[in-house]
């Protein structure tokens, strides 16, 4: 994939009703533009991509595996997952799998299940935000914080730092972020963003329900009246679904993730919401 693909590679996900902003694939892009794979037609039209994101020498994830209609049951869609799986070797691939397709990905040795995501998306209770929880911590604004100690953060829950990734999402100039802090200490963080339709919370990391509540509700408050929150979070989380329940979201998807060598583990009770659906490990 080259850079110029982006554009058409965003026109094939919006055909398809991927909510997927433009600005995240150039995210995913100016990351490591090393795994990613596009099909080209000789006019120039893209109709199909599938990608692997790595994130250190011996880990990555998948994303975005798509074949525009026409051109499906040609098997396009499992050359595209093999080419980007060569790429990556020997690395542990993660991706995020529809849990209702989950045997597919068997072929391509993805047996590994590790934990359910529902996407979950509406709009916010106010009420539910209107009562911001205090007590020994402090919420900031994540632009007046030292962002090595929120990547440190990050690294806690799933083991692997991912600097670069969460420069290009967390700093981008459309993003409105929060940390949590207690006597100075990174306990929590969060991101909101626009997408095409709604605001994405990706992610919503923290130490327990009142920081999160706090973050939830400084975030929650950016996004404008009568727009919708979008909120992936995993099920695993009791207090993530409380959340889900108290804002009355409704869910449309169940995805679960999967690995092909062995399941990073992660610190789901303190995970919220995930950082994106696609090409993350949590």
């Amino acid at each position: 994939m080259r850079r110029s693909d982006i554009q058409g590679l965003y026109e094939l996900l919006a055909e398809n009703k991927w909510n997927m902003e433009k600005s995240y694939l150039e995210c995913i892009f100016n990351t490591d533009p090393t795994g990613l794979v596009v099909v080209v037609k000789d006019d120039g039209e893209i109709i199909g991509h599938n990608g692997i994101l790595s994130h250190s020498e011996t880990i990555a994830s998948s994303g975005m595996n798509i074949v525009k209609e026409g051109y499906r049951e040609l098997g396009i869609g499992q050359k595209l997952f093999r080419r980007v799986m060569d790429v990556m070797a020997e690395r542990n691939v993660g991706g995020t799998a529809l849990s209702n397709r989950i045997s597919f990905y068997h072929q391509f040795g993805w047996k590994i299940q590790s934990f359910t995501l529902h996407y979950s998306m509406g709009k916010v209770n106010k009420s539910f935000i209107s009562e911001v929880p205090s007590g020994d911590f402090e919420v900031v604004a994540l632009k007046d914080v030292n962002f090595k100690d929120v990547v440190a953060y990050d690294t806690e829950l799933h083991t692997v730092p991912r600097p670069v990734y969460l420069t290009q999402w967390a700093l981008h100039s459309s993003a409105n972020g929060y940390v949590a802090l207690k006597s100075g200490r990174v306990v929590g963080y969060g991101v909101l963003r626009p997408a095409d339709v709604g605001h994405k919370m990706f992610p919503l990391f923290a130490d327990d329900p009142i920081l999160a509540k706090a973050l939830f509700c400084h975030l929650a408050s950016h996004i404008p009246e009568g727009e919708d929150l979008i909120f992936v979070h995993p099920i695993e989380n009791e207090l993530s679904n409380q959340f889900v329940a108290a804002n009355e979201l409704t869910s449309y998807l169940s995805m679960t993730r999967l690995y092909n060598k062995w399941n990073i583990q992660v610190d789901i009770n303190r995970v919220y919401s995930t950082s994106s659906t696609e090409y993350a490990i949590v």
